[in-house]
């Protein structure tokens, strides 16, 4: 298999993977307004570092659609509108992916091989986490409709509270871990 299908192929691999997950957990917290994205940020992650700034670029604009499409099925009114639900994703894909890369490369020196094989993919996943909730947060409180009260120390508490620990602490764990096994996958396919 050359290059560019096995590319094409993880691409699709992943993007399905997100959308299947991140439906799940929608559906599942549908109770929350904004439902923690447990294992979909992981995988947006894994997706985000599998090769360059342009599939992070890629994952965050099929998170965001996700995010997007899914808010019409579920009826989330805050979620249908593209600056809340397309554009934090896709600023967060490019910069995890450089926050990633930059990781990398200050830690591939390093002797120790868990802080060269797996603390760049937890740094990377760190970053992102906080980087999508910020970056959500501020879309929150710029674009949501004036009856949600959006304020930044409104929509602060709410998500901070709720989605924000979860999130961080199963992307920091999950993302080295599918990370590798995607590398891993990757190589067996050559």
């Amino acid at each position: 298999m050359n290059r560019t299908t096995k590319t094409i192929a993880l691409a699709g691999i992943m993007s399905a993977l997100m959308i299947v997950l991140f439906t799940l957990e929608t559906v599942i917290g549908a109770m929350w307004i904004t439902p923690p994205a447990v294992l979909s940020l992981s995988v947006l992650f894994v997706f985000c570092f599998s090769y360059d700034w342009k599939f992070g670029f890629l994952s965050g604009v099929v998170f965001g659609l996700s995010s997007l499409v899914i808010a019409f099925i579920v009826g989330n009114p805050l979620f249908i509108i593209p600056t809340i639900s397309v554009l934090p994703r896709v600023v967060t894909g490019i910069a995890a992916y450089g926050i990633y890369s930059l990781a990398k490369t200050l830690c591939g020196k390093s002797n120790n091989v868990f802080v060269k094989e797996s603390l760049p993919y937890s740094i990377g996943a760190f970053f992102g986490i906080l980087m999508n909730t910020l970056f959500v947060l501020v879309a929150l409180t710029l674009f949501a409709p004036t009856e949600y009260g959006n304020t930044f120390a409104g929509w602060f508490k709410a998500v901070i509270t709720l989605n924000f620990p979860i999130e961080l602490v199963c992307a920091v764990i999950l993302t080295p871990i599918l990370s590798k096994a995607v590398k891993k996958i990757n190589k067996t396919a050559e």
